[in-house]
């Protein structure tokens, strides 16, 4: 007697198949005393974020700085800064060089964009231009690489595995948007026992970054704001006023420190914007009250 077994394949599709690709960039400055110098950028970058180092001037004599950025492969942008200085050499030029921030568009082959210079008290160094001409390292940028985008056959049908999201998809938003900022506060009856809490950048990537607290505990911890929304849920007491901050860490590319917010309870939304210098922080209050 012949016995046919159907082994089930079982397909596991994660987000954390998102594995980090690596990034080189290798390009040119170009100051606005007309000075050029080599520029590189080496990092990895994970679902938008990138991270890494970038490299002026040319070995032995390089600066490694550390840098922090977004990259858009729809649109083909990458904005990025240094945020602090690992490896510096004493390289003599008529520049005034800080620490570089850029904002970087695709045209053909060719990533490029104005970079401007700013020591870590903000103030402005001199400023210029960086591009990044190898088309194969650019072309790489805005590839995906993403293992969970592929198609698997099973007996012939072909199976478009799509990425699972980590994180449920955010309620609805509500139409009217509240400004709290420091000396600004707002402050609401709250009948859950829960605080979901929706946060992103709703303006255009500068990378902000920020802390949310609730009754002075850490909740998220010094968040880079992305375009894509980010939910977390927080257990509300049953009693008593609760405290709840966003701190601005760093105010990004363009300050002030902008974070879009939709807060949840239960049924009821509350859309607000917090805006705040870097060292500020937004506060609202939370009364815990009987259901509606």
């Amino acid at each position: 007697m012949k016995f046919n077994f159907i082994l089930p394949l079982l397909l596991f599709c994660s987000a954390a198949l998102a594995q980090p690709a690596k990034i080189t960039l290798t390009g040119t400055l170009t100051m606005a005393t007309g000075e050029q110098f080599p520029y590189r950028i080496e990092g990895t970058e994970q679902n938008g974020v990138l991270l890494g180092f970038g490299y002026t001037y040319s070995a032995p004599n390089e600066t490694k700085a550390v840098i922090e950025g977004r990259v858009d492969k729809q649109n083909h942008i990458i904005t990025f800064k240094e945020t602090e200085i690992v490896l510096s050499h004493d390289v003599h030029t008529q520049a005034f060089m800080c620490l570089v921030h850029a904002r970087l568009d695709m045209r053909g082959n060719v990533l490029a964009g104005n970079a401007g210079s700013k020591q870590l008290d903000n103030t402005a160094c001199t400023s210029g231009v960086l591009s990044f001409s190898n088309g194969k390292e650019v072309s790489n940028v805005f590839s995906s690489h993403d293992k969970y985008d592929m198609e698997v056959t099973m007996g012939g049908a072909k199976v478009k595995e799509a990425p699972v999201t980590a994180e449920a998809a955010p309620p609805p938003e509500t139409t009217k948007t509240e400004k709290i900022t420091q000396g600004v506060e707002k402050s609401y009856n709250w009948h859950s026992d829960s605080l979901i809490v929706v946060v992103w950048d709703g303006g255009n990537f500068d990378a902000d970054k920020i802390t949310i607290s609730f009754d002075d505990v850490p909740v998220l911890k010094k968040y880079i704001l992305l375009k894509e929304k980010k939910r977390i849920a927080i257990a509300v007491p049953a009693t008593g006023t609760h405290t709840f901050s966003v701190y601005a860490e760093d105010e990004g590319y363009d300050p002030p420190n902008t974070a879009s917010l939709t807060l949840v309870d239960g049924a009821i939304k509350y859309s607000l914007v917090a805006y705040n210098p870097k060292g500020a922080q937004s506060m609202v209050y939370i009364k815990r009250v009987g259901r509606p």
